[in-house]
Parts: C-alpha cells; structure tokens; sequence
C-alpha cells in the first residue's frame, strides 16, 4: 500500500472498524521511520457528477434538490453513486436519466479529481451531456427532494458560483470543468 512512501514510512496494520454500504472506516497503524502513527482512514463511493448542456450552450440543466445537512434547497447538477458492477459513464447515464428525466446523446468524460486525499479514498467524475432528450423518467430515492428542474444560464451559473451560491464541492469542481471544456470545444470548432 505504501509503494511511493518517504523512506522508512510502513504499514504495520491495518482494521476496519466500521462498514456501511457509503462508508467504510479504517484504522491504519503507520511506523512513520520510527514514530508510530495512528491513521484513520475512510473510503466513500465513488461518483458521477454530470453537467447537461443546451443544444445552443448558453444554458445548463440544473435541480433544485432538499439537502437535509444543511437544511435548505440548492441549486445543482445531477450526480450520484457508482454502483457496484457500474462504470463511471454508466453512473453518469442513470443519473442524468434518474433525476432529471433525461438522456444524452452524447457523454463526455471531462476529468476526475478527489475531495479530500488527506483523510478519504473517493474519486468524483465528471460529464458534460450533450443532446439532451426528455424522454427518460424520475426515479428518486426516499432522500432525493428535487423542487426544481431548469435549464439555468451559464452567465448566472458563473455569477453563482463566484457569489458562493453553490455549496456542494462536487457541483463546484464539475460546474467549472465542465464549462472550461465546452469553451473550449467550441474554439476548437470555431462556434
């Protein structure tokens, strides 16, 4: 597990001290050239995050979803899970389709990043959707509260974002990969 640590960093051991189908909680026991360190460690799921775009651009499909920790609706993009057996793109497929309505006819991978490497194993990637159909159906889960679906302008997503009017990080990293990626697509086709 340590295959590029500092010289004399080990792991001695390692426990799983807690499991749950989100979460699962490590105790690692770390001799750190001498000094012994105690590390929790924590792996979540990994997640899709998908940007759906307007076929003229100037507009991206957000909801506007109930988040119980912070009690109160937020605009965001849809994202999700990757379920077990499930791809990346896959998540990002259902996703769209599930909270939205949705399908795309085109799929693009635009990155992958993680939220925390100091303290979790997780990797949130990240779509831009293009051709968008509403031909799919809801599907929410019981903590799933969607007020809202719109296409947003991508100008007033920008003013959000610089406000601090999206919270989540996840639709914060997405949001702006996304749009870098379809600014430059459009230079590359001269749109």
């Amino acid at each position: 597990m340590l295959d590029n640590a500092p010289e004399g960093w080990k792991l001695e051991s390692s426990r799983q001290v807690y499991d749950s189908y989100y979460l699962k909680v490590f105790e690692d026991r770390l001799d750190l050239g001498g000094a012994d360190k105690l590390y929790i460690r924590g792996m979540r799921r990994d997640y899709s995050t998908i940007v759906p775009f307007s076929d003229d651009g100037k507009k991206i499909l957000t909801i506007k979803s109930y988040r119980h920790l912070v009690d109160s609706y937020q605009v965001e993009v849809p994202s999700g899970y990757v379920d077990e057996g499930e791809t990346p793109r896959q998540a990002a497929v259902r996703e769209l389709e599930e909270e939205t309505g949705y399908v795309a006819k085109k799929m693009v991978r635009v990155g992958s990043y993680t939220l925390d490497y100091s303290m979790f194993v997780q990797t949130g990637h990240v779509f831009a959707a293009y051709g968008l159909e509403k031909k799919g159906r809801l599907q929410l889960g019981n903590m799933e509260k969607i007020a809202r679906i719109e296409f947003t302008p991508v100008e007033k997503i920008k003013g959000m974002l610089l406000k601090g009017a999206i919270l989540n990080a996840a639709n914060i990293v997405a949001l702006y990969r996304a749009m870098h990626y379809d600014k430059e697509r459009k230079s590359r086709s001269g749109q």
